[in-house]
């Protein structure tokens, strides 16, 4: 286990401590139950390799998994879980949208990666193109824009829109968006999908001359979309290449290149509840 723990070296902050256990929601790993996550998560903490949830008498975190955000708000709000675990870019834009919330810790760690799902029987070819304009919009400068403009700076707006063209007779590609990670992974409320990861996936379609397929999933069903074929393309995470283990990449699955990577995780609970 020790040679996949070192992805996670994590050090929360906290001001003050409590007497109690911390309950944290986070999305459904998809390679883990929430039991073994959780004994993944103790062996972290216990190796010493990740220092968490401890400032005082403050107990380490107990993990519930949740299908959607909206689930795993839904938890915070009903007080099921003390906090919620999402990437620093999304935790702010939550806090920006949401007044009533705010930060419990802020966790630190060697870099996540958001990268493209496909089928490992059959989707070798179609990484490949993804991978190809992947690489060009990194080389040409695209891709830091595209971070420049929907994720660097998270307001309280809603992310803009994004215009797909269409090209007649060509190759129709059906990619799964779940809005779990607003404003990287963003369904408007009138179910339209916006944001980071639509706009990639607008010049990735252009680049390719390829018709793009949206089509809404919660998070928990990513695996289900993709190994039905319901879907040809899933967004998804992965804690480092080269990794033995990834916590939310199942058997059956296999990556792109990365487009965007994280440090930081937040801890976002409701204003006036415990520390």
């Amino acid at each position: 286990m020790k040679k996949f723990l070192c992805a996670f070296i994590l050090i929360a902050l906290f001001a003050g401590s409590a007497c109690a256990d911390v309950n944290v929601g986070l999305l459904s790993q998809l390679n883990m139950t929430q039991a073994e996550f959780q004994t993944y998560m103790d062996a972290a903490l216990s190796s010493g390799l990740w220092t968490m949830f401890s400032a005082g008498d403050r107990e380490p975190a107990i993990f519930v998994f949740y299908d959607s955000l909206v689930a795993m708000q839904m938890g915070l709000n009903k007080g099921e879980v003390n906090e919620i675990d999402l990437p620093e870019a999304v935790g702010e834009y939550m806090i920006n949208t949401n007044p009533d919330y705010t930060i419990a810790a802020i966790a630190i760690t060697k870099p996540v990666y958001f990268a493209f799902g496909f089928r490992k029987d059959d989707g070798d070819a179609l990484r490949v193109k993804f991978n190809d304009a992947l690489q060009a919009m990194k080389a040409d400068g695209t891709l830091v824009g595209l971070q420049t403009k929907y994720i660097a700076n998270p307001g309280a707006n809603a992310p803009e829109s994004v215009t797909f063209e269409k090209f007649e007779g060509a190759e129709t590609i059906k990619v799964a968006v779940t809005g779990d990670l607003p404003p990287i992974d963003y369904v408007a409320a009138d179910g339209t999908p916006a944001g980071f990861n639509t706009a990639i996936l607008a010049e990735i379609g252009r680049r390719l001359k390829v018709n793009i397929e949206l089509m809404n999933v919660e998070s928990g069903a990513r695996a289900a979309a993709l190994s039905s074929k319901r879907a040809d393309v899933v967004f998804w995470f992965q804690v480092r290449a080269g990794e033995g283990v990834q916590p939310d990449v199942p058997e059956g699955v296999i990556l792109s290149e990365s487009y965007y990577d994280w440090t930081k995780y937040l801890h976002i609970r409701k204003k006036g509840e415990a520390k």
